[in-house]
């Protein structure tokens, strides 16, 4: 038995970091949009079609799409992982309980900043994870494709009996929200956290979506899919595109023909969460495609810079959104929202980029790899 050590740099697939650094482009803009709701949900705003085209098509490539990709990528990265500690023959399970608790302590403290943390789902549902690791990658994959593709069911069934949705506690959430201070704000974001979406809607739909993706990354991992892509990116995300583009294309058609007819598809099977993924693939194979295609090497390495401090630049946005959309409150535009998101997220890789510079690791993957390994690692680098 050897010390457990964390891989080295070298052992990093540059498309993993990039295609996270996408997803935190994404989760930025959406959680943004998300806040100026908050801010304005009891008024009577009214849109230009300008507007609402903007709005539609941010929503259709990006509401949604991060936080599944992410959920690809944290099951990936689990399965890399445990790989690397059952090499060195430690407790894997010892190991990934920890991590998963410590994990569970960044969610707490990024609760506080934004009630729509996706922390505390990572931390739970890596500790469900943790019971399909050993099962051979054929049953991984009929797990993770099953739950996808039955979870829309159970949807549409809890849906039907009015049990997705409870008014008492978004209307809780707002009491609290709407009193304008730091600390009721707070109060409001750990409310939303633990009692909104507790709701079945949120515990039982998505955490089962984020299983699913999980497992499917934790499938990427083990098949070497992304090691293939590297190296025979354009037969493969070919036909993935093209697939992927079919897909989204006819649950749309399908969609507006149910929305049109007034069939009751959709109380047999939710298509709202087969849209996403069907998208979701699509505009990952896309930026997969064009970073293969060796075309806009910089901004690609941007990307993949501040995908490597994925965790520290999570938790910076929702900071920053806190001090700025939550304590302060401006009276703007949703495209304003937006446009600082996208504001935040360039100068995230500024600072990503003079932060690597200088240390080893963003701040919060440093703490955290310390107290999962309970050793204290260099942060700074030697000049």
């Amino acid at each position: 038995m050897t010390a457990i050590k964390p891989i080295s740099p070298s052992q990093r697939e540059p498309i993993v970091d990039i295609l996270r650094g996408w997803a935190l482009f994404s989760v930025a803009m959406m959680n943004y949009a998300t806040i100026h709701g908050w801010n304005n949900h009891s008024k009577n705003l009214e849109e230009s079609p300008l507007h609402d085209f903007f709005q539609t098509i941010s929503e259709t490539i990006f509401e949604s799409k991060g936080w599944t990709l992410l959920a690809i990528l944290f099951g990936y990265g689990f399965s890399v992982l445990l790989k690397n500690i059952s090499h060195h023959g430690q407790n894997l399970y010892h190991f990934f309980i920890k991590r998963m608790l410590w994990l569970f302590a960044f969610a707490l403290m990024n609760t506080f900043f934004f009630g729509g943390d996706i922390l505390n789902d990572y931390a739970l549902m890596g500790l469900i994870l943790l019971l399909f690791y050993n099962l051979s990658t054929k049953s991984i994959t009929v797990f993770a494709i099953t739950i996808l593709l039955l979870t829309p069911v159970l949807q549409s069934v809890l849906g039907n009996h009015h049990l997705l949705f409870t008014p008492q506690h978004r209307d809780a959430f707002y009491e609290l929200y709407e009193h304008d201070t730091m600390l009721e704000s707070i109060k409001a974001n750990l409310y939303m956290r633990y009692q909104w979406m507790l709701r079945l809607s949120y515990s039982v739909i998505l955490h089962l979506i984020q299983l699913g993706c999980f497992l499917l990354g934790v499938v990427f991992q083990r098949s070497g899919f992304f090691e293939c892509l590297r190296d025979e990116p354009k037969l493969l995300l070919r036909k993935i595109l093209l697939i992927s583009l079919l897909v989204s294309v006819l649950i749309f058609l399908l969609q507006m023909e149910v929305e049109k007819k007034e069939w009751e598809f959709n109380d047999y099977y939710n298509l709202y969460y087969p849209q996403v993924l069907s998208i979701m693939v699509f505009t990952t194979s896309a930026v997969c495609g064009l970073y293969f295609s060796g075309y806009f090497k910089a901004i690609f390495e941007s990307m993949r810079i501040i995908g490597k401090m994925t965790l520290t630049n999570y938790i910076l946005q929702n900071m920053i959104a806190f001090g700025l959309f939550i304590c302060i409150r401006p009276n703007w535009n949703w495209e304003s929202y937006i446009l600082t998101g996208i504001a935040v997220y360039v100068v995230q890789i500024v600072f990503s980029k003079w932060w690597l510079s200088q240390y080893h690791y963003g701040f919060f993957e440093w703490l955290w790899r310390c107290l999962s390994y309970q050793k204290r690692f260099a942060l700074k680098k030697e000049k």
